[in-house]
């Protein structure tokens, strides 16, 4: 799931006084949040998803705007929360990309401010290689599934243990961050990554196996806001 509508989405020059991490939910995303845990309580009760009952660890991004929207989840799901999920953990490999010295700048500005840095960032993306280019101190998008698929180990290592294993997780997080996930967990390639489009705020996807066991991506189960 994506996080709910921000106030940085609502006003995007308030990367400029607060940085990343900070920015909270707009008062549009707090009701997102609640209608999205009530929409998730519904489609648990129309389905035969019994097996998730006690058994799903919620993880989610440490940013304020993510650990909103998991507490908005949470309250909209009533008690079909404390049914489903047997915890709640934040882990940091599930923060958004760092754009680092381009963050809150526009195109403009980061090439007037920068320039060769630019340079470089923008010849990446001409020869359609946005998902290696690298902002000043920040990210790539390469490096966004690289930490992604570190944090692998800990969903499987959960899942193998001897004693109370998870086989389920319910991961809130950030657009870029989620569509790293999926390509990496379902072996997409590099331009699967470049043509999808972010999930959109509260949008819940589901990843399980198929009737041959091997993982596939379910469709949304709310397509958000």
């Amino acid at each position: 799931m994506r996080h709910a509508h921000s106030a940085g989405n609502e006003n995007l020059s308030l990367y400029r006084h607060i940085p990343d991490h900070a920015i909270p939910l707009s008062d549009t995303g707090l009701r997102q949040a609640v209608e999205a845990g009530r929409q998730f309580a519904g489609f648990l009760a129309q389905s035969s998803l019994t097996a998730f009952e006690g058994g799903v660890r919620l993880w989610h991004s440490p940013y304020a705007r993510v650990r909103q929207t998991c507490d908005g989840l949470l309250e909209g799901m009533g008690e079909a929360a404390c049914r489903i999920f047997k915890d709640r953990r934040e882990h940091i490999l599930l923060t958004e990309q760092n754009f680092g010295l381009f963050d809150g700048l526009t195109d403009s500005e980061c090439e007037e401010k920068y320039p060769e840095e630019s340079r470089k960032y923008n010849l990446c993306s001409a020869y359609n290689g946005r998902f290696y280019a690298k902002p000043p101190n920040g990210e790539s998008r390469y490096d966004v599934c690289v930490r992604i698929h570190q944090f692998f180990g800990t969903i499987i290592r959960d899942a193998e243990k001897n004693e109370n294993p998870v086989s389920n997780v319910f991961i809130i997080s950030h657009g870029a961050t989620l569509r790293a996930f999926v390509m990496m967990w379902l072996h997409r390639e590099v331009e699967w990554f470049e043509t999808e489009r972010n999930p959109l705020n509260c949008s819940i996807r589901h990843i399980g196996r198929n009737e041959n066991g091997k993982f596939e991506d379910k469709g949304c189960i709310f397509t958000g806001f």
